[in-house]
């Protein structure tokens, strides 16, 4: 019987991912670096105002405040449990 416990308990807790703060870490982190990889060059190049420096430096303060409040979430969801 303590065995069969102990098999049972084993095998949840290895196979349970208790919460789901990793998950949204993960795709803020990839947020962030698509934000960069690719929306900056972008603003660098076309801007309607022709003022290149602030268009980047507002996209930049925009995407560490989405960043900020992304991993803001994360720490929330720490022991949400994961539906998959």
């Amino acid at each position: 019987m303590r065995r069969i416990t102990f098999v049972l308990l084993f095998s949840f807790f290895a196979c349970a991912q208790l919460s789901r703060e990793e998950q949204f870490q993960a795709e803020c982190e990839k947020t962030r670096k698509r934000s960069y990889l690719f929306m900056v060059p972008i603003l660098e190049k076309h801007t309607t105002s022709g003022n290149t420096e602030q268009n980047s430096l507002v996209w930049i303060g925009n995407t560490e405040l989405d960043y900020k409040k992304c991993m803001s979430e994360a720490d929330k969801n720490q022991f949400n449990l994961r539906s998959n």
